[in-house]
């Protein structure tokens, strides 16, 4: 397989992609105060990783993936390597189902992210439940989940509005 070279139009493509990375993972560590007392953390980066991975696989490869994962864990005080695991499972499934995805309507991708989401959201209440040595309540985890699936629809225009951008450039 032929490699095509890095141009000055690759750069810029990445250079996109990750600041909206950064930006997902600064608004990742927002807790949301009318999401209960203790507010509430949504997947913003989960989402960006999982549009990312769909539409533009190259742009995202896994020592990104699983820094962005690392720096998450380590900024947001929780289990090291937690974020990482999901986020590093969650790519590789994705991409190993990314034609499938990419010929679906909208509503599959979209329920594509909310399993992923799921399956990440009970992972992680698992393992805090596991650290905790106690069940920890579901409600909140729940409600994280199913405002996360309902932002999916509210973030994929723009990031489908820079995809076109990047497609335009190349």
């Amino acid at each position: 397989m032929r490699r095509t070279p890095i141009t000055g139009i690759h750069i810029i493509h990445a250079v996109g992609v990750y600041i909206v990375l950064l930006i997902f993972l600064v608004l990742n560590l927002v807790d949301m105060p009318l999401m209960g007392r203790d507010g509430g953390r949504l997947a913003f980066l989960l989402i960006g990783l999982y549009f990312w991975t769909v539409f533009r696989p190259g742009l995202l490869p896994y020592p990104l993936v699983f820094g962005s994962g690392l720096l998450l864990d380590f900024l947001s005080g929780g289990l090291v390597g937690l974020y990482t695991f999901c986020f590093m499972v969650v790519t590789m499934i994705v991409r190993g189902q990314r034609r499938y995805l990419l010929g679906q309507s909208w509503p599959v991708v979209w329920a594509g992210f909310s399993v992923a989401s799921l399956v990440v959201t009970l992972f992680q209440y698992l393992a805090y439940s596991i650290v905790e040595w106690s069940i920890l309540p579901l409600l909140p985890v729940l409600s994280n989940w199913v405002i996360s699936s309902l932002l999916y629809p509210l973030v994929f225009p723009p990031l489908v509005f820079l995809n076109r951008i990047l497609s335009n450039e190349g």
